[in-house]
């Protein structure tokens, strides 16, 4: 069956009459005629009644019609939302994040509001699960925080964050006037998994690589906000991307002998052309002022 089955049908249910269907349609009667009857042979029902002077649906007709009007509402539909697509005004960018979404929901209310046709559809995912689903087209684009070696993916870093302490607010250490590596000799640690964050496990442990003591590690996460919602709890203390904001309860400080930065990047498939995705970067370079 096709599309013009189905419009050669609506023609003639709405006019019952094969010559001004025809005329209708800028067609020989014959053709239309035989259009027609191959529909209704696919079928396997007659939709028509059919005399020398008279055309008539029959109920199988009547069944159809209300489908075939449903049919050609969606196609066109489908036409509308595509070049709408294409033009990346209408359509579903889905962007995976690892940590807090919070630096990401200027860039996306800004874009809601230039776009607003376009759902938005956030995962949250470490970055080896977003490489993953980068190549296997599952997300659009990933904000990562480590190197990403993969010829297929294109990586644009965007910005370097500090790692700070995060402790509960009545914690002694959030009355120190500084705070020290060493201050945390003591302390019960929790942090991300080494399978959840690769990157910033490692980056945690080489921390302790010269500092006379190793930390100790008393719970793991799967993702850096539980690390924080287990350290509003007062169970332990925490090393986090300063880019976390910190939850209700905890409060967010510099140690002063830690220079380390972790460095987070846009990743995207080089082969998505998307109109959608190519809009979304636009407009993140020019809210944030990246070239």
């Amino acid at each position: 069956m096709e599309l013009r089955h189905i419009r050669y049908f609506l023609t003639l249910a709405e006019e019952l009459n094969f010559s001004r269907a025809a005329e209708k349609l800028h067609i020989a009667q014959p053709p239309l005629s035989k259009q027609i009857r191959e529909l209704e042979e696919e079928m396997g029902v007659r939709l028509f009644n059919r005399t020398k002077r008279h055309v008539e649906l029959t109920n199988a007709g009547k069944v159809f019609l209300n489908k075939a009007y449903q049919i050609i509402d969606q196609v066109e539909q489908a036409c509308i939302s595509t070049r709408l697509t294409s033009t990346g005004s209408e359509g579903e960018l889905i962007i995976g994040f690892s940590g807090s979404v919070q630096d990401l929901i200027p860039t996306i209310r800004n874009y809601r509001e230039r776009y607003p046709k376009v759902g938005i559809v956030l995962q949250q995912l470490s970055t080896p699960l977003q490489v993953k689903a980068l190549n296997e087209k599952r997300i659009d684009i990933g904000i990562v925080a480590a190197p990403v070696n993969c010829k297929k993916i294109h990586v644009k870093p965007v910005r370097k964050v500090s790692l700070k302490a995060i402790i509960p607010e009545k914690h002694p250490l959030a009355f120190k006037q500084s705070i020290y590596i060493r201050d945390l000799e003591n302390e019960s640690f929790i942090m991300a998994t080494k399978s959840a964050a690769p990157f910033y496990y490692e980056t945690f442990m080489d921390l302790f690589q010269n500092v006379g003591f190793a930390p100790k590690i008393t719970i793991q996460a799967n993702d850096l906000q539980t690390v924080s919602a287990l350290v509003a709890n007062g169970m332990g203390v925490a090393l986090l991307p300063s880019s976390i904001n910190p939850l209700s309860g905890l409060i967010q400080r510099k140690v002063e002998d830690i220079n380390t930065t972790i460095e987070a990047s846009l990743a995207w498939r080089k082969d998505n052309n998307s109109e959608i995705l190519e809009n979304f970067l636009k407009l993140y370079f020019e809210f944030n002022n990246n070239d």
